[in-house]
This record gives C-alpha cells, sequence and structure tokens, in this order.
C-alpha cells in the first residue's frame, strides 16, 4: 500500500526563532547528519560515554509531558500502537514495534532507543535497562531487563540562560513533510525533531563530565554563571564544528548580509535568534544582541562556525550580560593576540 504524504505543521515565534509543536512543545529542527556530526564532536570533547545520559533525558523529557496516554481496555494493545505511530512520525525518529522490541526507518540509534524505552516502560508500567545493537541499516533492536522502579521525573531546573518568561505569540507556520510515514523531510534532506526539554534534561546530565579547561578563544569573565562555562564552550565548540563539518556556505558582504543568514540558517529552524548591532568590514568583528532561551548555545555556536567559514580564520568569541539579553562579540583570534 502506497502512503499518502502529508506534513507537520510547527507554531512560528517570529523574531525568536522558536518552533512550537502542537503535542511536544518547543521544538528544534535537526537535519539528520547535523545530528550525527554533532554528536560525534560533543561527546569526543567531553570525552566520556554519553550515550545514556542522552537516553535517560529524552525518556523523563516524554514521560514527564504525560506524551503517551494512558491507555486501558478492549483493544489496548491496537491503541497503543496508533499512539506510539503518532509519536515516532511526528518526530521523524522511526517506528517502534512492541511485539519485536526494535524501531525501524530509524534517523538516529540513540532516539530511536530512547523511543523505545519509553514506549516499552509506560506498555508494560514498569522500569527496565536497555541494551541495544543495530542488526541493520535504520534498524534498532532493543532488549530489556527489569529495574527497580524510580521516582517520576521532576521539573525541569532551567539553566540560567534557558529562562524565558515572554508568552510566545506565534504568527505563522513551517511545514515539514512526512515521508514514509515515519521519516520527516524539509527541503529534500530528513531531519528529525528534538524537544527543547530533552537536550536541556541532557545537557544538565552533562555538566560533571565537561573538561575543565581555559582556551583562548572563550571569554565569559562577564558572565554570571561560573560554573556552567565549561558545558557552555563545549556546546558552542561542538555546534560550530558541525556546521563546519557541512558544505552551507557564508558570503559576507555587510552586516544585511548577516541578517539574511541568521534568518535562514537559524531562526527558520528553531535554533534561536540574534541581532546584529555592528559589523566591521575591516576587521570582521561581528557584535550582536540575543535573548535570554534555552537554543542560547546552539545559536552561538552555529553564528561561530558561520563566521569562520566566512572568514576563513578561527574566531575568539566574548559575551557578556545585559539585563535579559546577551552581548555577544566574535572577531578575529589572531588580530585580537596580535593586538
Amino acid at each position: 500500500m502506497r502512503y499518502i504524504e502529508s506534513t507537520v505543521l510547527l507554531d512560528i515565534v517570529p523574531n525568536r526563532g522558536q518552533l512550537i509543536h502542537p503535542l511536544f512543545g518547543e521544538v528544534v529542527l535537526w537535519r539528520q547528519h547535523e545530528f550525527h556530526s554533532w554528536w560525534n564532536q560533543f561527546e569526543a570533547i567531553i570525552d566520556h560515554p554519553l550515550s545514556r545520559t542522552f537516553i535517560n533525558g529524552v525518556v523523563d523529557s516524554l514521560e514527564f509531558k504525560n506524551t503517551m496516554p494512558r491507555i486501558g481496555g478492549l483493544f489496548r494493545k491496537k491503541k497503543f500502537k496508533k499512539e506510539s505511530d503518532n509519536i515516532g512520525s511526528q518526530l521523524g525518529w522511526g517506528a517502534f514495534q512492541l511485539e519485536k522490541q526494535n524501531v525501524v526507518q530509524s534517523a538516529h540509534p540513540l532516539l530511536s532507543v530512547a523511543l523505545g524505552q519509553y514506549l516499552l516502560e509506560t506498555y508494560h508500567e514498569q522500569r527496565f535497562k536497555v541494551r541495544w545493537v543495530e542488526p541493520r541499516t535504520q534498524t534498532v533492536q532493543i532488549e530489556t531487563e527489569s529495574s527497580p522502579d524510580l521516582p517520576r521525573p521532576k521539573p525541569l531546573e532551567p539553566l540560567p540562560w534557558s529562562i524565558d518568561d515572554e508568552v510566545k505569540i506565534t504568527d505563522s507556520s513551517l511545514m515539514v513533510d512526512q515521508h514514509s510515514q515515519y521519516e520527516l523531510k524539509f527541503e529534500g534532506e530528513r531531519v528529525v525533531l528534538i524537544p527543547i526539554e530533552s537536550m536541556e534534561r541532557f545537557l544538565i546530565g552533562c555538566l560533571p563530565y565537561a573538561p575543565h579547561q581555559d582556551v583562548k578563544w572563550f571569554d565569559t569573565v562577564s558572565l554570571e554563571f561560573d560554573t556552567l562555562k565549561h558545558l557552555l564552550r563545549a556546546i558552542i565548540q561542538s555546534i560550530s564544528g558541525m556546521f563546519l563539518k557541512s558544505e552551507q556556505p557564508v558570503y559576507i558582504i555587510d552586516a544585511s548580509s548577516w541578517t539574511a543568514y541568521i534568518e535562514n540558517y537559524i531562526c527558520e529552524r528553531g535554533w534561536g535568534g540574534a541581532q546584529v548591532t555592528d559589523y566591521d568590514t575591516s576587521d570582521y568583528t561581528l557584535e550582536l544582541t540575543m535573548s535570554m532561551q534555552s537554543q542560547f548555545p546552539f545559536t552561538v555556536g552555529l553564528l561561530c562556525g558561520m563566521w569562520e567559514r566566512a572568514h576563513g580564520r578561527a574566531y575568539r568569541l566574548s559575551m557578556h550580560q545585559e539585563n535579559d539579553n546577551f552581548v555577544v562579540k566574535i572577531q578575529s583570534l589572531l588580530e585580537y593576540e596580535n593586538q
């Protein structure tokens, strides 16, 4: 039977680069290959195995939101399949098969395992320890072992750059195509949607492992969250590296060029927003203001990668906080050292 393609509609919060999903709340749109690239770089920078930390963060976020409604009565398995299919297709993570305990059409094994573990625990109403293998391409097989019950996840304690009290007012929508039911495509490429809360729970779990080292390119002396600066650096560095491994072009003529690229590469995909306040065409120093929001380190990482691609030289990043905004400056590391 041929599948009739449909779409996932995401509400856009103007000027803030935020996408709102009706079921999962705020989400970020990742190209499939971007997530692969970012994961490899971030785990290498942290230098600690992070797979289970990621899976636990995603499972906790799905459970906290009661993503899967409680299902009972007649035809329980059939109703469960309908709901689990909807979750997998809306996020673009693949299709969970309860009887086989696997996920097919997988976008990334970590997303598939998190989806499978959450759905298994919800259906059986118990905790599991999981292991997984990939017997073939785009298939993740999950093996379970009973685990002691744990309390429900607690509300997320927001990271200091995530304190966003602004009411989300949307004025338009972004359409993402559903392809073969369990895959999402945007501009012809496979993509996944990852809830912001899932990422934040994961990043908080990484805090003990962030390497404590100072680097010349990163200046956060004026920021008030000193204990988190090493995690912040790791996120920015990995996202910048992810962008530089892509083939996305950046050609800058003046400040208006930056505004256009920020809208196209960052805002439209839910990666946050930034306003250009100054761009010096003589030494390429870029200054921006950014609101407090969950995507802040991801936005900065993309900007750093874009700046390095545009100018072909290593960047130096400095930032400080002014009320509810961040002031960010990106400049040439070499020129700064030679001053």
